[in-house]
């Protein structure tokens, strides 16, 4: 059977306005077309964990002039699941036609539609990933969290090949329940992710399952998980989960930038983001997102690193 035969594809067709290359940007993942090949586009690939099954899949993601976007896999034989996971990611399983509809009813967010054109919330691949990152960066700074999450997926985890780009995927819950020490983790840290691996493999860390359910049920399953608390549970319901129309309300730093859009005289308390909130439904977390840019520093995110 040739390679050709083998190759497993797909296609996505955004429902409203969307740019491949402004998600790319968002991670860091973008890469440009052969300078010798002008009629090629530029590319994003993607390492993770496929939900449910853990195995380790590489996507490449091209987008067509129509805006269409394919997808072409390595190294998983499910494409409906691969797809549906990349869906998800990339928010294009959201209808994002009414979004230009915010930008008219508030200036602040039609100046941040201006800066990201065809810009949706890029997640977490699963809230399993999302879940560990809490707790590896908990008490420490993002950077020195990603240090340890890069290790751990060199070092426990998978690599895989997406034509030539080789990335480092996150290890899979039962290395997780495996775990002794490791350099990095601190205080009940191993211990706590044992316990995610374990809740995990028993299904009570299903992304699509926390979807379906409502915000305070989610939150409060997320919260039985050893280690995370509130803001953890919260980054994993709204980065992971994809909630799309919640308000967060344990980010400072959002907060600071929201203040500084809307040239507040302090950062808003809860009642005042609900307030703003209302605006900006049923998009709440892609100006969110979008205002956490501005304030520079990442989006509490990591994903999949290269290997090399």
């Amino acid at each position: 059977m040739s390679n050709a035969t083998m190759t497993k594809t797909f296609e996505i067709k955004p429902l409203g306005d969307y740019s491949l290359e402004e998600s790319a940007g968002f991670i860091g993942g973008w890469h440009p077309a052969p300078a010798d090949d002008p009629a090629a586009t530029g590319h994003l690939h993607l390492a993770f964990l496929v939900d449910r099954t853990w195995e380790p899949v590489g996507v490449c993601l091209t987008q067509a002039a129509d805006g269409s976007v394919r997808g072409e896999i390595f190294g998983a034989s499910d494409t409906r699941a691969v797809r549906h996971q990349v869906e998800r990611i990339l928010s294009l399983d959201v209808d994002g036609r009414g979004w230009p509809e915010v930008g008219r009813r508030d200036p602040v967010v039609a100046t941040l539609q201006q800066m990201y054109p065809g810009f949706r919330p890029v997640n977490w691949s699963n809230a399993y990933e999302a879940a560990a990152w809490t707790i590896i960066s908990s008490r420490i700074s993002m950077r020195q969290g990603s240090a340890v999450k890069d290790r751990m997926s060199r070092e426990l985890g998978h690599e895989v090949d997406v034509h030539g780009h080789k990335l480092w995927v996150f290890p899979e819950p039962s290395r997780l329940t495996q775990l002794e020490t490791f350099k990095g983790l601190f205080g009940r840290k191993v211990e706590y992710l044992n316990k995610l691996g374990r809740a995990a493999l028993e299904g009570r860390v299903d992304t699509d399952e926390l979807r379906a359910q409502p915000e305070a049920e989610a939150l409060a399953s997320l919260k039985s998980l050893a280690g995370i608390g509130d803001f953890g549970a919260q980054l994993v319901r709204l980065r992971a989960v994809g909630a799309v129309d919640e308000v967060p309300t344990q980010e400072r730093r959002l907060f600071a930038a929201i203040r500084t859009a809307y040239a507040l005289p302090s950062d808003p308390d809860e009642a005042k983001m609900r307030e703003l909130a209302k605006s900006w439904s049923p998009y709440t977390m892609w100006v969110c997102v979008c205002l956490r840019r501005t304030a520079g520093g990442g989006a509490g995110m990591t994903h999949s690193r290269a290997s090399g």
